[in-house]
């Protein structure tokens, strides 16, 4: 396993236990404590915590904020006298701030770090470790099942990863080493590797979330039974009938099933769609609202993790639905976006949406958005019925909004003598009576003895997305990037944090996008020979739309494989690092073209063992299919 690890990263790792502070595993040992490297920015958080000793850091300054995404102009501004920054690395048994340190040294100085995890004063800089796995500069160290916390450090001879786990609990320090490359994008994933081995779990799959289905109520009839099924399985509770949208796993708990599936991130997002956006009628509304709700699954993933799943599948996360049948328009807009998300200060924005603003957004007080026809609404209630119907005694018979957002959205109220949050009773009245009764905080009410009016405009919590304004802003001619701008001020869409500057070359039925656009002229052209010998072969037609990224990294931040895999292909898109051969071009465009093809639900081996016979490599599913006949195997790929 180590000597697999090292062979693919050509990397020098050393592991401890944390506890007990002994050496467990490691690579290139005498390497690991003889060879003198530049740390980089993994001193940072060496020097967050001299500075909150010295007692100059401020309520006002985020460390941890500024450590996950590696602010140099954050760090450069932390001003302290030499000797309280020496006291500060003396802390961790460096002499000062080191210009070169070997591996085992750094790690050390972590180990003793680490061990003071649970002092209160300290939890900005353990608090921006874990920030940096979660989003920032070292996300591809982190694996499913177990939280990793960590700082990466890049330098011109150095790509530098050092990190632990659980950060909750921390049992092992891993750090890793590699002679070039990025501490994000090349000793990050090492690290990966290492604390997957380390906590053995369900395999690390990049791009699979967990959703469990039917949370709100869990069924007590199902037509199967507790155990473990693939994609595409029937469940059937008696009142609904769906196909699993990835592998399942059904338990039984207290007389009713608990439903949870590994779901493909763009599966979970054309569910999503399903629930969230069927009404949308526009092309660039539905594309604007998959990057929304990738980007919200991206940001929030992890909601449920104490229950063992990431989403729930109803608004509590976001809405999926997953039916027999898909929707061609919303997987349309999935893969159109395939991706793309909306990044600001170098981590994926809280991409929050709703249904309608009444004239007014949440976090834009600034702008206005003209009122939709239907946005109106109104609820007549009874005040002693409404309080029964809650729960709630009547002190004083009254109903006031006391305090309101800067869009006039009620914010604190005065309910039957008692103080109450407006969002909460808005959740309550909605559980309870039906989320029409009172579909959003933007409402006046007037009392006429002990009957209650509310007058009130638009659908939601009024935060980021207006679908109903998105929607008139397509129709006006608006593309997907125009619609976002006006709903999430500072983010870009793109798919990397780095917000790379892409250029469309278009040629025959290809479409590549590219950073380089000399560089990368001659994939387009090889691309469109490939195409049409392929469509002549399979009889079959294709758009591919070819993104070629500037660096492996990027790559790697764009697609989540950690591997040294040479393409990635999700449905007509086909995503490849710089510089590969024609060999992997022609495989990823067989993919391509038999995606844009496919017909229902097919097995994976069948996809990669046709690519694989047809483009003349060698494989167990590529004997497979040449045993079955690619004749066949074309027909049954074809086949519903």
């Amino acid at each position: 396993m180590w000597s697999v690890l090292l062979a693919q990263a050509g990397s020098t790792f050393v592991v401890y236990d944390i506890r007990e502070g002994k050496l467990v595993r490691s690579q290139g040992l005498e390497r690991a404590r003889q060879e003198l490297v530049r740390p980089g920015s993994t001193l940072k958080p060496f020097q967050l915590a001299a500075y909150i000793e010295a007692g100059l850091y401020g309520e006002r300054q985020d460390g941890a904020e500024a450590l996950a995404v590696s602010s140099n102009e954050f760090f450069a501004g932390l001003r302290m006298a030499p000797e309280e920054e020496e006291r500060g690395y003396a802390r961790v048994g460096l002499p000062g701030r080191p210009a070169v340190v070997t591996l085992d040294q750094l790690a050390q100085a972590y180990r003793r770090l680490v061990a003071r995890h649970r002092e209160a004063r300290l939890r900005p800089v353990f608090a921006g470790m874990e920030k940096s796995v979660e989003y920032g500069t070292g996300r591809l160290a982190g694996v499913k099942g177990v939280k990793v916390a960590g700082k990466t450090g890049t330098t011109g001879n150095s790509a530098l990863f050092v990190g632990y786990a659980p950060a909750e609990q921390p049992r092992y320090l891993v750090a890793v080493y590699s002679a070039r490359g990025t501490g994000g994008g090349d000793a990050a994933p090492v690290a990966a590797k290492i604390f997957a081995s380390l906590f053995p779990g369900e395999p690390v799959e990049a791009g699979v979330v967990s959703v469990r289905l039917f949370w709100q109520n869990p069924p007590e009839k199902l037509n199967l039974g507790p155990g473990k099924y693939g994609a595409g399985t029937v469940l059937d509770t008696g009142l609904t009938r769906l196909r699993a949208p990835g592998e399942i796993r059904v338990e039984k708990q207290g007389g009713r099933y608990e439903v949870t599936a590994r779901v493909k991130l763009e599966d979970y997002v054309a569910g999503v769609l399903a629930g969230e956006a069927g009404g949308l009628k526009q092309e660039e509304a539905r594309r604007a609202m998959a990057i929304a709700a990738r980007s919200y699954a991206a940001r929030f993933r992890g909601r449920h993790v104490e229950e063992g799943f990431d989403y729930c599948d109803t608004t509590h996360c976001q809405d999926a639905r997953f039916g027999m049948e898909e929707r061609a328009d919303l997987r349309a807009a999935v893969e159109e976006t395939s991706l793309e998300m909306l990044w600001r200060n170098g981590k994926v924005a809280e991409a929050y949406y709703h249904a309608d603003s009444g004239g007014w957004i949440e976090n834009r007080p600034d702008r206005w958005w003209k009122e939709e026809e239907g946005s109106r609404w109104r609820w007549q209630v009874k005040l002693p019925w409404l309080a029964a119907a809650l729960g709630l005694s009547v002190v004083r018979p009254v109903f006031v909004v006391k305090e309101r957002e800067a869009s006039g959205r009620a914010r604190v109220l005065d309910v039957f003598g008692h103080g109450a949050d407006a969002a909460a009773l808005q959740l309550l009245v909605g559980r309870r009576l039906g989320w029409d009764k009172m579909p959003s905080r933007l409402y006046r009410v007037q009392q006429r003895g002990d009957l209650l009016e509310f007058e009130g405009l638009g659908r939601g919590h009024g935060m980021g997305m207006a679908q109903r304004s998105a929607e008139r802003m397509a129709e006006a001619g608006k593309k997907r990037e125009e619609i976002l701008a006006e709903y999430y001020p500072g983010a870009r869409v793109s798919v990397t944090a780095a917000g790379l500057r892409w250029r469309s070359l278009r040629a025959g039925a290809v479409e590549l996008w590219t950073t380089a656009p000399e560089r990368d002229r001659a994939i387009l052209g090889l691309a469109v020979k490939q195409l049409e010998g392929i469509e002549r072969v399979l009889g079959m037609k294709a758009q591919p739309v070819v993104r070629v990224y500037p660096s492996r990294e990027a790559f790697r931040d764009a697609t989540g494989i950690l591997e040294a895999v040479n393409g990635a292909t999700r449905g007509r898109r086909v995503h490849l690092p710089p510089g590969v051969g024609p060999g992997t071009l022609r495989h990823e465009l067989l993919h391509a073209v038999l995606e844009s093809n496919r017909r229902g639900e097919q097995p994976g081996w069948l996809s990669e063992g046709l690519v694989q016979a047809l483009n003349g490599e060698d494989s167990d599913a590529a004997r497979r299919v040449r045993s079955l006949g690619v004749g066949k195997a074309l027909e049954k790929w074809r086949a519903k």
